[in-house]
């Protein structure tokens, strides 16, 4: 009989060959579609590996459903064994023997398997879709899951079974920044600072299709409040599986200053859950953004507080239907630098402008012509410029239609949507001192001699005014065309009730929004007199009533007149 240090030798015996046995082995499998299972190993020299599995293409559903594995190597990322490059791999319906022997160099390894669709245009991930296309009950599901797997196998002492979430962890351990495995509808923002210029590498991965970004990743200065990269076309390659997955690799030169790098996804296809085939390297679902040059390392700090220029006028997360004005004194002419982020295809339903408080002149607006791509949704566009301004007062104005603005998306948000607005900075610091703001609503121009203004729908009203000396008065009427013709309009009439000023079409120009909206703005000479200024509407486009897009200034629908200085 077997004494007890006999029996516990033998049992430790056993052991350490079944934890040998377990850890030159490594199964993965056992996944519904839309999943991924994977596993890692390390060879401590050339080895030999073993490959044995099961897979399917299941071409009777229109190649929309398949499990298929693949083997990464770590340091390089790239695909080095594919199950579907199997002799018995077939695009016809029907299951395939994985037997490989495969040759590898030492290193590190990362084994995944999945189910998956090649688009998700016909086929959706749920459970009801499963059972329709399989048949049975969520137990039956399972027993069908498990039929498809890889087995793979090395010999004792060289292949050793790793954690695959630690491969990549140390591979970028070094790494300036690191987000990565990210999940739906997330945010990740991570800062740091450069103390001198330094050429950083960016590998990201995310979802895009043609010129839209849906998953993506970006860089902002904030010392100069300005992208300096994103995800974007001339940089992205297909990152293998389903089409839209996006591979972003890039090389670009981070000036002295502080930074944020962020990574934003939406509410479907991520490392939580996919709905087509994952990309090849589903962990670096995110951005890794790390050293070109290791001796740039004394370069990098911590971020570095003090380099966040703050706005001297922000009307930033605008929601629907909204008209946001603010005022602008500046007591010396200066350079301002304008962020606004709207909506638009060809024109623009969310944007902002700038108007000379006191002579009503738009100063600065923002055109889709001299917008940009603001990530997410193609119509989402930007417009970053510095202007110059002279001594005086302003109106920053900012107007949004009914759909699609912050926290209300009717499809993907921009890079930066909480800056879904108007977005001020004076270009040197200084000048903020000679920077005031002031209510819109209560100025008053020293130069206004009366209005008529926010006329709605069927309205003929008429003030009266008086001039002490002849006099060059601006007139500014906005009004609505029909035909060769106006349908809203303004005239002037003197004490004896002739017609001195008439607004015509022709002499009007566009106002901004649709068409039909006109506008005259120029200087007419008035007699020193008594004078009636009229405004007329008809019954349709009017102030708060628009049957199609407002011009701009849409407040001044009416007639202003002011002293020309």
């Amino acid at each position: 009989m077997l004494n007890k240090i006999n029996r516990l030798s033998l049992l430790l015996f056993f052991v350490s060959i079944l934890v040998i046995a377990q850890n030159n082995s490594i199964k993965v499998g056992n996944v519904f579609p839309g999943e991924i299972d994977l596993g890692g190993f390390n060879l401590s020299e050339d080895s030999i590996i073993e490959i044995n599995g099961v897979g399917t293409s299941l071409d009777e559903w229109n190649e929309y459903l398949k499990y298929y594995a693949w083997i990464l190597e770590t340091d390089s990322r790239k695909v080095i064994w594919s199950s579907e490059k199997c002799d018995d791999y077939s695009d016809e319906n029907g299951d395939y023997d994985i037997e490989e022997k495969l040759k590898l160099k030492s290193g590190n390894y990362e084994v995944y398997f999945s189910a998956g669709a090649k688009a998700n245009k016909y086929f959706t991930f749920n459970l009801g879709a499963i059972q329709g296309l399989i048949g049975g009950r969520k137990s039956d599901i399972k027993k069908y899951r498990d039929e498809y797997f890889i087995n793979v196998s090395g010999k004792n002492g060289i292949f050793e079974k790793r954690k695959p979430f630690q491969l990549v962890n140390d591979l970028n351990k070094d790494a300036i920044v690191t987000i990565i495995r990210v999940g739906d509808s997330e945010k990740i923002e991570k800062r740091f600072s450069v103390e001198d210029d330094t050429d950083v590498k960016i590998y990201g991965i995310g979802e895009g299709v043609k010129k839209q970004f849906y998953d993506f990743g970006f860089i902002y200065n904030v010392s100069h409040n300005k992208k300096v990269w994103m995800f974007n076309r001339d940089d992205a390659s297909q990152a293998g599986g389903g089409k839209k997955n996006i591979v972003q690799k890039a090389v670009v030169t981070l000036k002295k200053g502080s930074y944020y790098v962020v990574f934003k996804s939406d509410d479907s296809h991520s490392f939580d859950e996919w709905n087509v085939l994952p990309p090849n390297d589903p962990q670096h679902w995110g951005i890794v953004v790390s050293l070109v040059d290791e001796n740039d390392r004394k370069n990098i700090a911590p971020f570095n507080e003090n380099d966040i220029v703050e706005p001297v006028l922000e009307m930033i997360r605008v929601e629907e239907d909204e008209h946001l004005s603010k005022g602008l004194s500046l007591s010396k002419s200066m350079k301002i630098r304008i962020l606004s982020i709207g909506e638009g295809y060809k024109s623009l339903a969310d944007y902002g402008w700038i108007i000379n408080a006191d002579t009503k002149e738009i100063v600065w607006k923002m055109n889709h012509r001299d917008t940009e791509y603001a990530g997410g949704a193609r119509k989402n566009r930007m417009v970053d410029e510095t202007i110059r301004l002279d001594a005086g007062n302003y109106i920053v104005n900012y107007v949004t239609d009914d759909s699609h603005n912050y926290d209300d998306w009717n499809a993907a948000p921009p890079f930066d949507e909480e800056r879904w607005g108007i977005t001020i900075w004076t270009i040197n610091k200084k000048d903020r001192k000679n920077v005031k703001t002031f209510n819109s609503k209560n100025y008053k121009s020293k130069n206004l001699i009366t209005k008529i203004t926010k006329v709605g729908d069927d309205e003929k009203l008429v003030k009266r005014f008086k001039l002490f000396a002849e006099s060059d008065v601006r007139i500014i009427a906005f009004g609505e065309r029909d035909g060769n013709d106006l349908a809203d309009y303004a005239w002037i009439t003197d004490e004896d009730g002739n017609t001195v000023w008439e607004m015509k079409y022709r002499e009007t120009s566009h106002a901004g929004g649709a068409k039909k909206n006109r506008l005259f703005n120029e200087v007419v000479k008035l007699k020193a007199g008594k004078y009636k200024l009229h405004y007329k509407t008809d019954d349709s486009h009017s102030y708060e009533e628009w049957n199609s897009t407002p011009p701009d200034n849409p407040q001044m629908y009416g007639v202003t007149l002011l002293y020309e200085k």
